[in-house]
C-alpha cells in the first residue's frame, strides 16, 4: 500500500507541483484546494477506514485557514499522529514557527528550492514512521 499524503493549498498550481514532486517519490498525494476541502477529505478517509500519513499545509487560505486545519488535525485523536509540514510564504514569524513546532510540525517557506526541501522532509519524516 502506498503512503498517502494530503497537499492543502488554495493555489492549484502550487498544489499540483507539490503533488507531482511527492508522486515522483512514490507517495500517493491527494490535493485539497483549501482548508474546508482538506477537512472534508480527512473525514471521508476516516469514514472509509483510510488515513493520511502526512499533510503539506498552506497557512494563508480564504475559507478555513491552515491554522484552523492544523488545530483540527492535532486535536482529533484519529488524526493527531499525522506528520504536518507547513508550507507557506506568509507565516514566517518566530511565533508562527513556534506554533507549528508545538504540534511537532515542520515549517518550510514556499520560495527558492522548497520542493527539494519538501521532498527530503517527506522522505525523512515518513521513514521515521516506518521504523
Amino acid at each position: 500500500m502506498s503512503t498517502k499524503v494530503m497537499v492543502v493549498d488554495d493555489d492549484e498550481a502550487v498544489a499540483t507541483v507539490v503533488a507531482a514532486a511527492l508522486a515522483r517519490l512514490g507517495l500517493e498525494p491527494t490535493v485539497a484546494l483549501g482548508g474546508r476541502e482538506a477537512l472534508h477529505k480527512l473525514c471521508e478517509a476516516t469514514a472509509s477506514g483510510e488515513s493520511y500519513e502526512m499533510m503539506l499545509l498552506d497557512i494563508s487560505m480564504p475559507d478555513v485557514t491552515g491554522w484552523e486545519v492544523l488545530d483540527a488535525v492535532k486535536s482529533n485523536p484519529l488524526w493527531a499522529d499525522m506528520k504536518v509540514v507547513v508550507l507557506t510564504a506568509y507565516a514566517n514569524t518566530a511565533d508562527d514557527i513556534a506554533r507549528v513546532t508545538q504540534y511537532d510540525g515542520v515549517h518550510v517557506e514556499k520560495k527558492g528550492s522548497y520542493l527539494s526541501v519538501v521532498s527530503e522532509l517527506a522522505e525523512r519524516m515518513l521513514a521515521k514512521e516506518a521504523n
